[in-house]
Protein backbone atom coordinates (compact mmCIF):
# COMPACT_ATOMS: atom_id res chain seq x y z
CA UNK A 1 0.00 0.00 0.00
CA UNK A 2 2.86 2.38 0.77
CA UNK A 3 4.23 1.99 -2.76
CA UNK A 4 0.77 2.55 -4.25
CA UNK A 5 0.23 5.65 -2.08
CA UNK A 6 3.55 7.11 -3.19
CA UNK A 7 2.57 6.54 -6.83
CA UNK A 8 -0.72 8.36 -6.27
CA UNK A 9 0.77 11.27 -4.34
CA UNK A 10 3.90 11.60 -6.52
CA UNK A 11 6.01 12.60 -3.49
CA UNK A 12 7.13 11.04 -0.21
CA UNK A 13 5.51 13.50 2.21
CA UNK A 14 2.01 13.36 0.76
CA UNK A 15 2.43 9.64 0.17
CA UNK A 16 3.22 8.94 3.83
CA UNK A 17 0.30 11.09 4.96
CA UNK A 18 -1.95 9.13 2.62
CA UNK A 19 -0.64 5.85 4.06
CA UNK A 20 -1.51 6.97 7.61
CA UNK A 21 -5.00 8.13 6.62
CA UNK A 22 -5.70 4.92 4.72
CA UNK A 23 -4.46 2.76 7.63
CA UNK A 24 -6.77 4.63 9.96
CA UNK A 25 -9.73 3.92 7.67
CA UNK A 26 -8.77 0.25 7.54
CA UNK A 27 -8.49 0.03 11.30
CA UNK A 28 -11.84 1.74 11.87
CA UNK A 29 -13.80 -0.39 9.43
CA UNK A 30 -11.96 -3.73 9.32
CA UNK A 31 -10.28 -4.15 12.70
CA UNK A 32 -12.07 -7.47 13.32
CA UNK A 33 -10.86 -9.10 10.11
CA UNK A 34 -7.77 -11.30 10.17
CA UNK A 35 -6.93 -10.59 6.52
CA UNK A 36 -7.87 -7.91 3.98
CA UNK A 37 -7.60 -8.33 0.18
CA UNK A 38 -4.91 -6.20 -1.44
CA UNK A 39 -7.47 -4.85 -3.93
CA UNK A 40 -9.59 -3.52 -1.06
CA UNK A 41 -6.57 -1.93 0.61
CA UNK A 42 -5.62 -0.11 -2.59
CA UNK A 43 -9.24 0.90 -3.17
CA UNK A 44 -9.38 2.55 0.25
CA UNK A 45 -6.09 4.35 -0.42
CA UNK A 46 -7.38 5.45 -3.82
CA UNK A 47 -10.65 6.82 -2.35
CA UNK A 48 -8.72 8.60 0.40
CA UNK A 49 -6.50 10.26 -2.22
CA UNK A 50 -9.54 11.41 -4.22
CA UNK A 51 -10.95 12.98 -1.04
CA UNK A 52 -7.61 14.73 -0.51
CA UNK A 53 -7.56 16.05 -4.07
CA UNK A 54 -11.14 17.29 -3.78
CA UNK A 55 -10.31 19.05 -0.53
CA UNK A 56 -7.32 20.76 -2.15
CA UNK A 57 -9.47 21.61 -5.13
CA UNK A 58 -12.08 23.28 -2.92
CA UNK A 59 -9.40 25.28 -1.13
CA UNK A 60 -7.97 26.29 -4.49
CA UNK A 61 -11.32 27.49 -5.80
CA UNK A 62 -11.85 29.58 -2.68
CA UNK A 63 -8.42 31.21 -3.02
CA UNK A 64 -7.50 34.32 -4.96
CA UNK A 65 -7.47 33.37 -8.69
CA UNK A 66 -4.37 35.53 -9.19
CA UNK A 67 -2.44 33.22 -6.87
CA UNK A 68 -3.12 30.11 -8.95
CA UNK A 69 -0.63 28.58 -11.37
CA UNK A 70 -2.20 29.03 -14.80
CA UNK A 71 -0.19 26.13 -16.30
CA UNK A 72 -1.42 23.34 -14.07
CA UNK A 73 -3.77 24.37 -11.25
CA UNK A 74 -4.97 22.09 -8.50
CA UNK A 75 -8.36 22.12 -10.19
CA UNK A 76 -6.90 20.78 -13.42
CA UNK A 77 -4.96 18.11 -11.56
CA UNK A 78 -8.09 17.00 -9.70
CA UNK A 79 -10.13 16.85 -12.88
CA UNK A 80 -7.44 14.88 -14.70
CA UNK A 81 -7.07 12.50 -11.78
CA UNK A 82 -10.80 11.79 -11.52
CA UNK A 83 -11.14 11.21 -15.26
CA UNK A 84 -8.25 8.73 -15.30
CA UNK A 85 -9.52 6.91 -12.21
CA UNK A 86 -13.00 6.60 -13.69
CA UNK A 87 -11.67 5.18 -16.94
CA UNK A 88 -9.40 2.70 -15.19
CA UNK A 89 -12.11 1.51 -12.79
CA UNK A 90 -14.72 0.90 -15.49
CA UNK A 91 -12.76 -0.16 -18.59
CA UNK A 92 -10.20 -2.79 -19.54
CA UNK A 93 -6.61 -1.61 -20.16
CA UNK A 94 -6.98 -1.77 -23.94
CA UNK A 95 -10.29 0.10 -23.84
CA UNK A 96 -8.77 2.86 -21.71
CA UNK A 97 -5.78 3.48 -23.97
CA UNK A 98 -7.71 3.27 -27.25
CA UNK A 99 -10.40 5.63 -25.95
CA UNK A 100 -7.80 8.10 -24.67
CA UNK A 101 -5.97 8.12 -28.01
CA UNK A 102 -9.22 8.57 -29.95
CA UNK A 103 -11.08 11.09 -27.80
CA UNK A 104 -8.26 12.66 -25.81
CA UNK A 105 -5.60 13.03 -28.50
CA UNK A 106 -7.80 12.84 -31.63
CA UNK A 107 -6.01 9.92 -33.25
CA UNK A 108 -7.70 8.36 -36.27
CA UNK A 109 -8.94 4.77 -36.14
CA UNK A 110 -6.32 3.74 -38.70
CA UNK A 111 -3.53 5.25 -36.58
CA UNK A 112 -4.71 3.44 -33.44
CA UNK A 113 -5.07 0.20 -35.40
CA UNK A 114 -1.47 0.56 -36.56
CA UNK A 115 -0.25 1.20 -33.01
CA UNK A 116 -1.97 -1.93 -31.72
CA UNK A 117 -1.28 -4.02 -34.83
CA UNK A 118 -4.96 -4.72 -35.33
CA UNK A 119 -7.80 -3.73 -37.66
CA UNK A 120 -9.79 -0.51 -37.74
CA UNK A 121 -12.93 -2.56 -37.18
CA UNK A 122 -11.47 -4.03 -34.00
CA UNK A 123 -10.49 -0.57 -32.74
CA UNK A 124 -13.92 0.86 -33.55
CA UNK A 125 -15.61 -2.04 -31.75
CA UNK A 126 -13.40 -1.68 -28.67
CA UNK A 127 -14.03 2.06 -28.40
CA UNK A 128 -17.76 1.57 -28.91
CA UNK A 129 -17.93 -0.99 -26.08
CA UNK A 130 -15.91 1.36 -23.87
CA UNK A 131 -18.33 4.23 -24.44
CA UNK A 132 -21.33 1.98 -23.83
CA UNK A 133 -19.87 0.77 -20.53
CA UNK A 134 -19.14 4.33 -19.38
CA UNK A 135 -22.71 5.37 -20.16
CA UNK A 136 -24.19 2.40 -18.30
CA UNK A 137 -21.95 2.87 -15.25
CA UNK A 138 -22.14 6.65 -15.00
CA UNK A 139 -23.21 6.50 -11.33
CA UNK A 140 -21.05 3.54 -10.34
CA UNK A 141 -17.49 3.46 -9.01
CA UNK A 142 -16.35 0.45 -10.99
CA UNK A 143 -16.70 -3.24 -11.68
CA UNK A 144 -14.97 -6.10 -9.79
CA UNK A 145 -14.65 -7.99 -13.08
CA UNK A 146 -12.87 -5.05 -14.72
CA UNK A 147 -10.44 -4.88 -11.78
CA UNK A 148 -9.37 -8.43 -12.58
CA UNK A 149 -8.23 -7.40 -16.04
CA UNK A 150 -5.58 -5.16 -14.47
CA UNK A 151 -2.30 -6.40 -13.06
CA UNK A 152 -1.47 -4.12 -10.11
CA UNK A 153 2.01 -3.20 -11.37
CA UNK A 154 0.72 -2.43 -14.86
CA UNK A 155 -2.20 -0.46 -13.43
CA UNK A 156 0.28 1.84 -11.71
CA UNK A 157 2.37 2.13 -14.87
CA UNK A 158 -0.61 2.97 -17.09
CA UNK A 159 -1.94 5.46 -14.55
CA UNK A 160 1.43 7.24 -14.44
CA UNK A 161 1.71 7.23 -18.25
CA UNK A 162 -1.78 8.69 -18.65
CA UNK A 163 -1.08 11.47 -16.14
CA UNK A 164 2.20 12.31 -17.86
CA UNK A 165 0.69 12.24 -21.35
CA UNK A 166 -2.23 14.47 -20.39
CA UNK A 167 -0.05 16.90 -18.47
CA UNK A 168 2.38 17.28 -21.38
CA UNK A 169 -0.37 16.96 -24.00
CA UNK A 170 1.85 14.41 -25.68
CA UNK A 171 0.85 10.71 -25.97
CA UNK A 172 4.27 9.66 -27.29
CA UNK A 173 5.49 8.16 -24.02
CA UNK A 174 2.24 6.19 -23.67
CA UNK A 175 2.39 4.87 -27.24
CA UNK A 176 6.04 3.83 -26.92
CA UNK A 177 5.25 1.78 -23.81
CA UNK A 178 2.28 -0.13 -25.26
CA UNK A 179 4.36 -3.03 -26.67
CA UNK A 180 5.97 -3.54 -23.25
CA UNK A 181 2.72 -3.99 -21.29
CA UNK A 182 1.13 -7.44 -21.28
CA UNK A 183 -2.38 -6.05 -20.82
CA UNK A 184 -2.09 -3.89 -23.93
CA UNK A 185 -0.64 -6.32 -26.43
CA UNK A 186 -2.68 -8.03 -29.12
CA UNK A 187 -5.05 -10.84 -28.04
CA UNK A 188 -5.31 -9.51 -24.50
CA UNK A 189 -6.30 -12.04 -21.86
CA UNK A 190 -7.62 -11.48 -18.33
CA UNK A 191 -5.25 -11.49 -15.39
CA UNK A 192 -4.56 -14.85 -13.77
CA UNK A 193 -7.10 -14.33 -11.00
CA UNK A 194 -9.83 -13.72 -13.56
CA UNK A 195 -8.69 -16.69 -15.65
CA UNK A 196 -9.17 -18.98 -12.65
CA UNK A 197 -12.59 -17.43 -12.02
CA UNK A 198 -13.68 -18.05 -15.60
CA UNK A 199 -12.69 -21.71 -15.41
CA UNK A 200 -14.78 -22.35 -12.31
CA UNK A 201 -17.76 -20.07 -12.82
CA UNK A 202 -18.38 -20.25 -16.62
CA UNK A 203 -19.79 -16.68 -16.97
CA UNK A 204 -22.06 -15.49 -19.71
CA UNK A 205 -20.80 -14.49 -23.15
CA UNK A 206 -20.99 -10.68 -22.46
CA UNK A 207 -18.47 -11.12 -19.62
CA UNK A 208 -16.09 -13.03 -21.86
CA UNK A 209 -16.24 -10.12 -24.30
CA UNK A 210 -15.31 -7.52 -21.67
CA UNK A 211 -11.98 -6.84 -23.34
Amino acid sequence: MRRYCHVLAKNQWDGEELVQNALMKLWLHYEDQTSIPAALVNKIAHNEWIDTIRKHNKECLEADPDELDSDDTTSKIATRFEIIQRLMSQLTPKQVVMLVLKEGFRYQLAEIADIFSTSETAVKSTIHRAKQRLMKQVDQEGSPLIDLYWEQEEREQVEHLLHTSFKRQDPTILIQTIPLLRSLVKDQRPARSLHRTLIHSCPSRPVLKAA
